[in-house]
């Protein structure tokens, strides 16, 4: 069974981002480069963390905004990639498939 990546969509991670618990898998997304685990773990200030959808929509804004590149392009199918960025009409698809509108992320 594949997963979603709760940050771009890409649905081939190998393990849940999360359990039933929380707990993060430390994965890291071959697409976007979120890594569960370490990537969410943003400190605001002293002992006061972001919440982890939060992590997940700002590490994704950046993401778009650098022009979606693939972290590991050797692994990401190359039909869905162009130049080291995730086609236009795949990040799109991605994207629906967490709910996110790519012109409105």
């Amino acid at each position: 069974m594949k997963y979603v990546c709760p940050v771009c969509g890409y649905k081939n991670l190998e393990e849940a981002a999360y359990d039933e618990s929380g707990l993060a898998s430390f994965e890291i997304c071959i697409c976007c480069g979120f890594q569960f685990g370490d990537d969410d773990d943003v400190e605001i200030e002293e002992g006061v963390f972001m919440d982890i959808p939060e992590t997940h929509r700002l590490h994704r804004k950046k993401w778009i905004q650098k022009g979606a590149p693939v972290f590991n392009t050797k692994y990401y199918p190359k039909e869905l990639q162009s130049n080291g960025q995730v086609k236009e009409q795949y990040l799109t698809e991605q994207l629906n498939n967490i709910n996110v509108d790519y012109k409105n992320f």
